[in-house]
């Protein structure tokens, strides 16, 4: 197989991935804890790239690749996550003392 026809089975099951996977305002409201992870990713994660495995028939290289990039995707969405806490936190706090002081 050619590095062109890789690459594209590659990019084709990150960007399944990423849909499958795109932060809604549900996961960055929710606020129950995350599940129990293997490797920093949530079994259903694990699951869904599994399945990608088989779907575009990936080797072990490309396999990898792919992990390695699911990972950082989700934990960027974790990161997002915890960003958008920590500002509706700070909203929160100014606009209980401006009822305080009211």
């Amino acid at each position: 197989m050619d590095v062109e026809t890789r690459k594209s089975i590659l990019m084709d099951a990150f960007n399944e991935l990423k849909e499958k996977w795109s932060v809604d305002e549900r996961f960055l409201s929710s606020k129950e804890e995350e599940p129990t992870t293997v490797d920093g990713l949530p079994e259903s994660k694990v699951n869904d790239l599994l399945q990608l495995k088989e779907k575009y028939k990936l080797d072990e290289i490309g396999f990898v690749f792919l992990v390695g990039a699911a990972v950082g995707f989700y934990q960027g969405q974790r990161n997002v996550k915890s960003v958008v806490r920590e500002m509706l936190h700070s909203v929160n706090e100014v606009v209980n003392s401006f009822l305080r002081k009211s």
